[in-house]
């Protein structure tokens, strides 16, 4: 595989995230989107760090992805 990776990192301040479970579902569902390479859930932040290539998903899906799963997303 050639091509070097650049990858984005955001933080998206999220409402609607209560405990363990809901940062877990987070996690769980964003890794899964392809383009995502880590996702990390701070509680008490109330937000989310999404490390992604830009050339394979975009911010803004990243967000419409968290507004499905019911938090609303905060830029």
């Amino acid at each position: 595989m050639s091509g070097e990776y650049n990858g984005a990192r955001e933080t998206i301040r999220v409402g609607g995230l209560r405990g363990v479970e809901g940062g877990k579902e987070i996690e769980h569902n964003l890794i899964q989107v392809d383009g995502v390479r880590e996702v990390v859930v701070s509680l008490e932040q109330r937000a989310v760090t999404v490390d992604y290539d830009p050339a394979v998903i975009s911010g803004e899906y990243i967000r419409r992805t968290l507004d499905s799963l019911g938090y609303s997303p905060h830029i």
